[in-house]
């Protein structure tokens, strides 16, 4: 694989951009009400502080970034993540429901913690449609085993691996570097057409509680 950086067509930018606007328009009544459920169960909690998001850090394209998700995380377990020297797989703490507020066990099942990473999209630090990003261990390890995927393209809200999820035989370093080949030699009415195509595929995944 050509280990030369990617730069986004305009159209794919533009898709980004018009997209996003787009739900976060749409998906916007059902954001309120998330952070309505979310700041009613913390202060039942008698967690009056507990902030209705919460940022980690990610890399996409080799850069920092901070990660934006609704906050579905117990004090306890909030607070433990912030003081925290080291970097936590966030997967593995989302996998004790406990760790989880009840609200939080509800939208995780379905991914819709996701929902404030379309600003994310619209910042520019993601594409709608990429390899996931990872947090700067994982992006460490994966470069010193030899993989690009996640230096040579802006990381995704969704990517190819992602739309296939739960298929036999999936390998998702083969399916990025797949969409990596495919935008470094098509025009970028074909990167959209196919980032159509994988972002269709996701709802289907996700309309099945498979996550993303």
């Amino acid at each position: 694989m050509d280990n030369k950086r990617i730069t986004s067509p305009k159209l794919k930018r533009l898709f980004d951009v018009f997209f996003s606007l787009v739900f976060l328009i749409i998906t916007s009544p059902l954001s309120v009400l998330i952070l309505l459920a979310i700041f009613i169960e913390h202060i039942g909690r008698g967690c009056w502080r507990s902030p209705l998001f919460y940022r980690e850090e990610r890399i996409s394209q080799g850069k920092k970034f901070n990660l934006i998700k609704f906050n579905i995380f117990t004090a306890e377990i909030f607070y433990k993540l912030n003081k925290s020297q080291k970097i936590i797989n966030l997967k593995e703490i989302e996998r004790d429901r406990k760790n989880l507020v009840f609200i939080g066990k509800i939208i995780q099942r379905v991914y819709l913690d996701e929902l404030p990473q379309l600003f994310n999209v619209l910042a520019g630090d993601l594409s709608f449609v990429g390899p996931r990003p990872v947090n700067p261990d994982i992006y460490r390890d994966i470069l010193a085993r030899g993989m690009k995927t996640k230096s040579l393209i802006k990381a995704g809200l969704t990517g190819p691996y992602q739309a296939h999820k739960g298929e036999s035989g999936v390998n998702q370093d083969k399916l990025d570097s797949s969409y990596i080949n495919f935008c470094r030699n098509n025009p970028g009415w074909k990167i959209v057409f196919l980032d159509i195509k994988i972002i269709l595929r996701t709802f289907l995944i996700i309309f099945r509680a498979q996550g993303i």
